[in-house]
């Protein structure tokens, strides 16, 4: 659930971000989404699943909240990224 909120967050921010500099909003959003989906999907798929199975036995609730919002937390820190490195230093529409 979260996950689908920040997801939109990061689209309408990137949205915004790419309308002000004069550059195609729709590609910028959907480029957003990606930076944000493709880790949080691979973190989950490759590191927290297997990590979660693990603490099952264990019973750990507390650490299997953190590692489930973890992933949350990697694709938003990639979207940052991606926004810094290439959105804000794209050349502006003429």
């Amino acid at each position: 659930m979260i996950g689908g909120v920040v997801a939109v967050l990061i689209a309408y921010w990137f949205y915004r971000s790419a309308e002000d500099r004069g550059l195609p909003t729709f590609q910028w959003a959907f480029a957003g989404l990606l930076a944000f989906y493709v880790p949080n999907f691979a973190w989950s798929l490759l590191v927290a699943k297997p990590w979660i199975a693990s603490l099952h036995v264990q019973q750990a609730s507390f650490s299997t909240g953190l590692i489930n919002f973890s992933s949350v937390a990697l694709g938003l820190v990639c979207a940052v990224l991606v926004r810094h490195f290439f959105l804000l230093k794209a050349a502006k529409a003429q």
